[in-house]
């Protein structure tokens, strides 16, 4: 029973109980005392579900539920169902599939009354128990959720009402909440920071006069002693106000069996004190006033610059969001323009963009030509030019003239709200080599309090007890965990950001930290090295019936009734020339053959070409992609279709190639096509035939011979090769961005210069990461065994601390600045 002298406590949120506990609850078999209705109902349920090792892990009492679960308001309960509705529903929660190819929903959410980690384990392991519910991971930074749901098991509903069950409540993810909590952060490590320098200062000032007075014996031993009360007194505010963060991870690590820096940096601090102040109180010995002060400024000024780039990482995704506009004038029925805002936009709805202006949402263009600026979005760093039907992708900016364009999609499942999600993810999950440094730090911290305990013993004989504590505060204080902890996270978060700002983006975690490993790139053909886009190349014309100027117009106002592919190389033909095309009066799609249609009352008929008699025609038409126009049997005229290299393809593999890379094609394509476009790339292994299951044999048979490989792909027919590679990246902004089942995605999907400045970034991440680790570790072997012998003193040890993970900081910058010393 829990008990504060003779007054009893709520067993779940800890608050005193005045006389008898107005409720009982039997919890792990014994009864504890609860305050009201909602703590036995909550502490029950967690009972009930196995999870009361949640008393054990926490560091903070519970928040009282405002109701018990059975008792939460009706109207409380109509607003979760309220989420259920698809029109709202679409503003926050996007499909995707799982691994089974399922389709799932997932949905971010704000976790509203946590207070510690175990208020995270207690929420992941019981809602990750609801049937339906395949992820809900939280990031106790941000108390932002991952959800992922099965929406055909269980509602958004029922998994918000389970979370007001347990006394949280979760919410829709809000920008703007967050950002309150990042400026409640900052202001707090800044107020904390503030006071360390003033009274830092005021010790330092402080002990040069005792320096000095000590020194020179000239200073009176009523002054020497009053300077030293003095010291104590500036010494309060660092070690209390000042310290108070480091204090209180240190509980949180200690109440959930963990041991990091923070332990060693809090009984420094508190050691420090106490030896000081009662060696002043006593008129006796050393006192250690500037070197904790110090300690504490400069371990404030470290976190200062990482909370800063960590923030910064945060709110990348949300400055990603403010691309979108918050008002857009949508075009009534009748013609007239309505200013409505962004959330209220259906699809369907036709919205005009003026110059200038950013668009609200994903797209379709219904002028016949626009210029776009993308270049926040993918790093172009031209406008590009939009023809009648292109996608517009919201955020993107209308760079000439007014624009009409159709909304196709809104809320979460435009390319921005993905984009967002995506960075949100890598920038929660933890890469590998980040638990490897925190499983480094954690069995640092051990052997740091054991080499602790054996300098004080081995002292306290060689010396005095003043002795051994001044030697072992040294080495507490020289130590370096913090750039231990700070040498991959650092490295990392620049990383992330510098690639998103070249237009590549990392969706996994450890995604960039591999790309910097790769040893081999592999490359699908089809809208990797190509536009995507067939493309007229060549004409023969076979009669002289009709000019080729008349029967391409035939044959582009055929192909116009079609979706197919290969329409987009006539109907660009007739664009660039400005031909009016005929009217084709009855219509007929050959399955496996192409088109017929009457045009002036001759039966035309384009597709195949062995849909025409071919006897005359013996071996022209043996390499490439050809399409024939004919009437009956006879052929016309005769196109060769061409998907163009995109403009700077060329430039990126000789790039590729000079950094070291091994370059590879495996493409569906026939062996002749790939053989053609190879003979301007020069790409030693170039396949073509090939079906996904060949091409995953050819990255397996790559890594088999110990090869890393980066494979880039379109992100829907390459899936299962993708999905073996050590890195996936996918190419574009629209389908793969639904799919996101890549490691990484190319915002670009005209260029492919970003790939190669995401490899130099990875490789320059990968050596600075490298270079932190193996300062951290060095510093750390050096000053150590320097400090246990007595030849660094308290105020050098923190000097030398602070030092230590300002450089790893510093270095870790050199990342953005693009140098790699």
């Amino acid at each position: 029973m829990s008990e504060k002298g003779t007054q009893l406590q709520c067993y779940h949120c800890e608050l005193p109980i005045k006389g008898k506990a107005p409720f009982m609850a039997v919890i792990q078999s014994e009864e504890q005392p609860m305050c009201c209705a909602g703590c036995k109902a909550v502490a029950e349920m967690i009972d009930q579900t196995g999870l009361t090792r949640y008393y054990d892990f926490r560091s903070e009492a519970a928040e009282r539920p405002d109701t018990a679960p059975n008792l939460i308001p009706d109207e409380l309960r109509q607003q979760m169902h309220f989420y259920d509705h698809p029109d709202v529903a679409v503003q926050f929660i996007t499909k995707s599939k799982n691994k089974q190819d399922k389709e799932i929903f997932e949905a971010y959410l704000i976790i509203d009354k946590i207070t510690c980690a175990a208020c995270v384990w207690l929420l992941e392991n019981s809602i990750k128990r609801i049937k339906g519910v395949e992820r809900f991971d939280i990031n106790l930074t941000t108390h932002r959720a991952h959800l992922s749901f099965d929406p055909s098991v269980v509602k958004i509903s029922e998994i918000l009402i389970e979370i007001l069950n347990l006394g949280y409540q979760g919410t829709p993810y809000d920008e703007q909440i967050e950002q309150k909590n990042l400026k409640r952060e900052w202001r707090s490590l800044l107020m904390e920071f503030g006071i360390a320098a003033l009274f830092s200062m005021q010790v330092m000032t402080i002990s040069v006069a005792l320096y000095f007075g000590h020194y020179s014996e000239d200073m009176s031993d009523s002054s020497y002693h009053l300077l030293r009360w003095f010291s104590l007194f500036a010494t309060i505010p660092c070690a209390t106000y000042s310290s108070r963060s480091f204090y209180k991870a240190m509980y949180h690590d200690l109440r959930s069996g963990r041991l990091t820096m923070n332990v060693n940096i809090s009984i420094a601090v508190i050691a420090g004190t106490l030896w000081s102040g009662y060696n002043t109180y006593m008129g006796i010995g050393e006192t250690y006033y500037e070197g904790v002060t110090m300690f504490v400024f400069l371990l404030l000024g470290a976190r200062v610059l990482e909370t800063s780039a960590r923030h910064k990482s945060l709110l990348i995704s949300d400055d990603i969001l403010k691309l979108k506009p918050n008002f857009a004038e949508r075009i009534a029925e009748d013609g007239s323009l309505e200013l409505v805002s962004t959330n209220r936009l259906n699809v369907g709805d036709v919205l005009l963009i003026k110059p200038g202006d950013s668009i609200p949402v994903d797209g379709v263009l219904l002028d016949k030509i626009a210029m776009v600026d993308e270049s926040l979005l993918s790093g172009e760093s031209l406008p590009l030019e939009k023809h009648q039907g292109d996608r517009l992708i919201g955020g993107s900016v209308n760079y000439e003239q007014p624009l009409r364009m159709e909304v196709l999609t809104v809320g979460a499942e435009t390319v921005l709200s993905k984009m967002s999600r995506l960075i949100d993810r890598s920038m929660s999950e933890k890469p590998k080599i980040a638990k490897l440094a925190d499983i480094i730090s954690t069995y640092f911290v051990i052997g740091l309090l054991i080499c602790c305990v054996g300098t004080f013993t081995v002292w306290y004989f060689l010396a005095d007890a003043p002795t051994a504590f001044g030697v072992t505060l040294a080495v507490l204080v020289v130590s370096c965990p913090c750039a231990l902890a700070l040498a991959t996270p650092s490295a990392l978060s620049a990383g992330n950001q510098a690639i998103i700002e070249k237009g590549l983006i990392a969706t996994r975690a450890g995604a960039l930290e591999t790309l910097g490993k790769v040893t081999d790139i592999v490359f699908d053909k089809t809208g990797t090295l190509t536009e995507g886009r067939l493309t007229i190349n060549e004409i023969l014309l076979y009669t002289d019936q009709y000019s080729e100027f008349e029967l391409t117009k035939v044959a582009a106002s055929l192909e116009a009734t079609s979706n197919h592919p290969i329409a987009y190389g006539f109907n660009e033909w007739a664009y660039e020339n400005q031909a009016e095309l005929y009217t084709v009066d009855i219509i007929e799609n050959v399955v496996g053959r192409g088109i017929k249609g009457e045009i002036n009352g001759i039966n035309y008929k384009i597709g195949r070409l062995d849909w025409f008699d071919l006897s005359e025609y013996e071996g022209k038409f043996d390499s490439g992609l050809w399409v024939g126009l004919g009437i009956g049997d006879q052929l016309l005229v005769a196109y060769s279709l061409l998907d163009q290299l995109k403009d700077d393809t060329q430039e990126v593999v000789e790039a590729l190639r000079a950094q070291g890379y091994r370059l590879h094609i495996l493409s569906g394509d026939r062996q002749t096509t790939v053989d053609l476009f190879n003979e301007t790339l020069k790409i030693e292994d170039a396949r073509g035939d090939l079906l996904p299951e060949g091409k995953l044999a050819r990255v397996e048979e790559l890594q088999a011979s110990g090869a890393i490989v980066a494979m880039l792909g379109d992100g829907i027919n390459d899936g299962p090769v993708l999905a073996k590679a050590d890195v996936s990246i996918a190419i574009g902004q629209g389908a793969l961005l639904a799919q996101s089942t890549a490691d990484m995605i190319l915002m670009s999907d005209q260029h492919l210069m970003p790939l190669v400045e995401g490899v130099k970034l990875a490789k320059r991440t990968d050596k600075i990461i490298t270079q932190n680790l193996f300062w951290a570790l060095l510093y750390n072997i050096v000053a150590i065994p320097c400090a246990m012998t007595g030849f660094v003193l308290p105020w050098m040890a923190a000097l030398g601390m602070s030092l230590s993970s300002l450089i790893v900081v510093g270095n870790t910058l050199r990342i953005r600045e693009g140098r790699n010393r």
